[in-house]
């Protein structure tokens, strides 16, 4: 009888070893649910200064400054840990979210940031 009971064990701390190790941008591959918890994260407490599009075209990131999320050279420059730190920490006028969402939420704002990157436009000369 302590025979299941020490399999089911084993294999419940294999499993929870895996899923805390496994990186976030697969688990976000694997379920799609993450993204989806995102883009509502983002909408609620991101969208008010950077717009739900993320280009902070809104009258309240107009006036404190916000970043346009979708430039392009932006995106290259920064890291996702930068772009961790900031959410934690709130740069310039931006509010602290360190508090306010867990450790989780925070990590997946990160790739939902990046996927609102535009691609570069060339400049032609006339």
């Amino acid at each position: 009888m302590r025979a299941p009971k020490l399999i089911l064990i084993v294999l419940s701390a294999f499993f929870l070893t895996f899923v805390t190790s496994t990186p976030l941008a697969l688990h976000q591959a694997v379920s799609g649910q993450i993204t989806s918890d995102a883009a509502t994260l983002f909408e609620k407490n991101c969208a008010k200064c950077h717009g739900k599009d993320g280009r902070a075209k809104t009258t309240r990131g107009k006036m404190v400054g916000a970043r346009n999320l979708t430039d392009a050279d932006w995106q290259a420059k920064e890291t996702d840990d930068k772009i961790l730190a900031a959410i934690k920490k709130g740069p310039g006028a931006m509010p602290s979210f360190e508090k306010k969402l867990s450790q989780a939420e925070i990590e997946s704002l990160v790739p939902f940031v990046r996927s609102l990157k535009r691609e570069k436009v060339e400049k032609k000369d006339k």
